[in-house]
């Protein structure tokens, strides 16, 4: 009888470390982000994780930006909060990169022109740029 015990209980934690991996995976995005200058350095792709503190990125040697993905308090909608720390700073900017309104795969544009969207595709995003993670990025701040 302790013997069923023990693998039912093996079994059970074998179940819920896998769950524990589907949700952490689930909340992971890749994002693409483009300075978009003539002559600027050419976009990364990042990979972010929902509700994660404000990270510290390194685009160039000149582009650095603060960015965090967060879920919309009015709908399923997933926005990123971006801003530009160099070469030109900016004030931080709320732009919608994935939800309802918004086509997958869509650059999505801050008041002065970086350019940001989530990868629909995380597969298809694995196999065609290492993306950057950024759990040991410094934290900064969007004020």
């Amino acid at each position: 009888m302790r013997k069923i015990f023990w693998c039912v209980a093996a079994g059970l934690a074998v179940v819920g470390v896998a769950l524990a991996q589907v949700e952490a995976s689930s909340s992971t995005y890749f994002v693409d982000v483009d300075p978009a200058r003539y002559g600027g350095p050419a976009g990364q792709r990042i990979a972010l994780q929902l509700g994660d503190q404000p990270r510290h990125v390194s685009l160039s040697a000149e582009d650095e930006i603060c960015v965090q993905l967060q879920r919309a308090p009015s709908d399923s909608a997933v926005v990123a909060h971006v801003r530009v720390l160099r070469p030109k700073p900016h004030e931080a900017a709320v732009v919608r990169v994935a939800g309802p309104g918004v086509s997958p795969g869509t650059y999505r544009s801050t008041p002065w022109g970086l350019l940001l969207r989530v990868v629909p595709d995380k597969s298809a995003a694995a196999d065609l740029v290492k993306a950057v993670g950024l759990t040991d990025k410094p934290v900064c701040s969007l004020l």
